[in-house]
């Protein structure tokens, strides 16, 4: 064995370097004012590597400093210039050495899901691989992949908003990779970079935008952890996200079926990631009503359905994709929509009276229109939703509230009231303690 390599996470001489330049950017929850995504002051931790290529300039002398992160440039220009900083460092702690290297595929740290910008950064990234690192030979995510324990890139692409300013726009997008190798469980580099804001394109992949819900679940925040500011060179893996990778696996291949319409294949793959990822995991259940309730199951929809809502319920948070027409608080009547919220709206009388829980109906609205226009219209519509579900099950009436906040806690923040920020038009049903 070559000496170098016994310790794999020794420091090289080019590392101290490097050190002394990490920096990454936190991340702040949606709705609150958050520092500036350009920016770290010096001693926060955990931190990561560099390379020169992206390095952050020194806002002044002396220490402890800012860093500031690399200004936006366009989407592919972004991502080629993450992706070759985070491969060379790769490269400099591995040697030649041949590996299998899976993409898990990246998301958008804001909704948990995934957008075409965040699969075109996932196919930009592997094509740098085949046409500069031979060595590496790109798998999909499979069972059988991740057993030859290969190294594996996650990532994430998030609107943020350099001025600190709530409820505005996003002016960027933040672009965060990291590369684990399987055969520790550690991650082995990490790199960030910003794309300008109108060079990416927010749209949801088919599965996340006919989901009737969808947040950050146990799965998906540990993927973040993962990726993005819990995680530095040499740390593990978070291992919740290690111990589902099996089911990801599976649940990849479902999504990939449902986007390619071949609703059965997907509806099986949904129910066989049902024995392997976590218990709450949202893409399953989602999976599991989207297929049913498309093949004509209305049984197994509805029971789909009702553990979202348990699981909802559970974890104390449940959004919910309920669309309302322009300005109203009446349903769109797209389609077979209305159906499918009569089936939403009684499984939530339903599950909410079982389980005896008070909760909070807060409605959100995207971005468009003046901001206390906003907070009346979701506070409205939160109390349309109320009075549904009483009329459901009149047991609830001293359990639920209703409120609105407008577009304070926007997920996306474009004000493209469209598909793109259609997680900004949610209502969501938080458990909160009974007075």
């Amino acid at each position: 064995m070559n000496p170098s390599m016994r310790n794999p996470f020794r420091l090289r001489p080019w590392q101290p370097a490097l050190a002394a330049l990490a920096v990454l950017a936190g991340c702040a929850s949606p709705g609150t004012a958050q520092a500036p995504a350009t920016s770290v002051q010096a001693g926060d931790a955990p931190t990561a590597a560099l390379s020169t290529q992206a390095q952050p300039r020194m806002a002044s002398a002396g220490a402890p400093q800012a860093l500031v992160a690399p200004a936006p440039i366009p989407f592919e220009g972004a991502v080629t210039r993450a992706g070759q900083d985070l491969f060379a460092q790769a490269r400099a702690l591995l040697g030649d050495e041949s590996r299998a290297l899976v993409v898990d595929p990246l998301i958008d740290a804001n909704t948990g899901g995934q957008t075409v910008s965040t699969a075109r950064m996932g196919s930009q990234l592997e094509s740098i691989i085949k046409t500069k690192y031979s060595g590496w030979s790109v798998k999909p995510l499979t069972r059988q992949a991740l057993a030859e324990k290969p190294l594996l890139l996650i990532g994430t692409l998030t609107p943020v908003n350099v001025e600190r300013a709530v409820d505005t726009v996003p002016d960027a997008y933040r672009v965060w990779l990291t590369l684990i190798d399987l055969r520790t469980g550690r991650v082995i580099a990490k790199q960030i970079d910003r794309a300008t804001l109108g060079s990416v394109d927010p749209e949801p992949l088919p599965f996340y935008r006919d989901s009737p819900t969808w947040h950050k679940d146990k799965t998906v925040s540990a993927y973040i952890n993962s990726c993005q500011v819990n995680t530095k060179i040499g740390d593990p893996a978070d291992p919740e996200y290690l111990a589902h990778l099996p089911g990801a696996a599976v649940v990849n291949e479902a999504i990939l079926a449902y986007g390619d319409g071949k609703i059965p294949l997907a509806n099986s793959l949904y129910k066989e990631a049902a024995s392997l990822a976590d218990p709450g995991d949202l893409r399953v259940l989602n999976g599991l009503y989207l297929t049913s309730w498309q093949l004509g199951q209305r049984d197994a929809a509805r029971d789909a359905f009702s553990k979202l809502v348990d699981s909802g319920l559970e974890s104390k948070r449940l959004p919910v994709k309920m669309l309302f027409q322009p300005g109203k608080t009446t349903f769109n009547q797209v389609g077979d929509l209305p159906q499918q919220y009569q089936v939403w709206l009684t499984s939530l009388a339903q599950q909410t009276g079982k389980a005896s829980a008070c909760v909070r109906i807060v409605g959100h609205t995207s971005r468009t229109g003046s901001a206390r226009a906003n907070e009346n219209l979701s506070r409205q519509r939160a109390e349309a939703i109320q009075k549904m579900l009483l009329q459901q099950n009149r047991s609830l009436g001293t359990r639920l509230t209703a409120a609105g906040v407008g577009s304070k806690e926007a997920l996306v923040g474009l004000g493209t009231d469209d598909q793109r920020d259609a997680l900004d038009r949610r209502v969501e049903f938080r458990v909160v303690d009974c007075v």
